[in-house]
């Protein structure tokens, strides 16, 4: 049966696309375009960068393989696919492969053998102004809501403190976080104890580091003795706000195994389970957008200290 293709006008500028359409006549249509496209592509690199695309020059397809490998991020299997169309295209038009030559052999198999990059999720820092403001407003403290704020305070004044990721922070214990006079200091297994300065200038309790300890282990304190007794104590809506700072003063943890920083039902029961790992990046940008801070590129790690 006679070949009733016609070409595509956007292909008569194409040097070989007519012989190669041809000799993909047996293709399916999906991979049939996708193989007229990427010989496009290819003759159009070589017309912005004056190189001759049939017959091409080892090297040149070497150049354009790898140059998109670096710049682009295009993926391995893309850039096997674009060899595989211009050796294709080479064999159409009766030229052989340059893909068989020195060094595209070897830059193939490096490719094969390169494990895909991490796609990038950009993430920016939050400055002290920003963190400030977000910090503002977990200073309400009524009931449940309160709750929640103690922690999530902890959570980011700690991370700053420390410069570690989410999975440092959550993982800590009640016991490892002690006060001396006003002082936070960190106790890890098998390391010296690490003294924490405050990482934001203390104007009061709500940027102080040992008093977001001090609130929390409040709530921590009582919420393992009875549920019931934490309601009570802090849901009382007579009972005076903080103003200040608070006394830097900490009872031994009644259970310091116990997880320090969990996760929190709605209506102020504190479990006994540990956060889950993306919850920093979800509160903080849940406060971020109360405060009318700019969310864009904020992650956990937008809560580590300036380098």
């Amino acid at each position: 049966m006679p070949n009733t293709m016609e070409a595509d006008p956007d292909e008569t500028d194409v040097p070989g696309a007519a012989l190669l359409r041809q000799h993909l006549a047996d293709y399916a249509p999906q991979t049939r375009r996708a193989y007229l496209a990427d010989w496009k592509s290819w003759t159009l690199w070589c017309r912005s960068n004056d190189r001759a695309p049939l017959p091409a020059h080892p090297t040149d397809v070497a150049l354009y393989l790898a140059h998109a490998h670096d710049n682009s991020g295009t993926s391995q299997a893309t850039l096997q696919r674009w060899a595989s169309t211009i050796a294709t295209a080479h064999t159409a038009n009766g030229y052989p492969a340059p893909t068989n030559q020195p060094p595209i052999p070897e830059l193939l198999r490096w490719l094969r053998q390169t494990k895909p990059r991490p796609r990038y999720r950009g993430s920016r820092w939050l400055t002290d102004l920003e963190l400030t403001r977000v910090l503002a407003h977990t200073r309400e403290e009524t009931w449940p809501e309160l709750v929640i704020h103690r922690r999530d305070r902890l959570i980011m004044l700690l991370t700053r403190a420390t410069g570690d990721g989410p999975e440092e922070i959550l993982g800590l214990r009640t016991g490892q976080l002690l006060l001396d006079a006003d002082t936070a200091i960190l106790h890890r297994e098998g390391q010296a104890p690490l003294t924490l300065t405050d990482p934001l200038p203390a104007a009061d309790w709500t940027t102080c580091l040992p008093c977001a300890l001090v609130l929390w282990r409040q709530v921590l304190d009582l919420a393992d003795d009875d549920t019931a007794a934490l309601r009570q104590a802090l849901g009382n809506p007579e009972r005076p706000a903080p103003r200040g700072h608070l006394d830097h003063t900490l009872e031994p943890a009644p259970n310091p195994e116990n997880w320090l920083l969990r996760r929190v039902r709605r209506g102020g029961t504190v479990t006994t389970n540990r956060m889950a790992s993306e919850a920093i990046r979800t509160l903080l940008r849940a406060h971020a957008t109360a405060a009318g801070v700019e969310t864009k590129g904020l992650t956990a790690f937008a809560l580590r200290p300036h380098p």
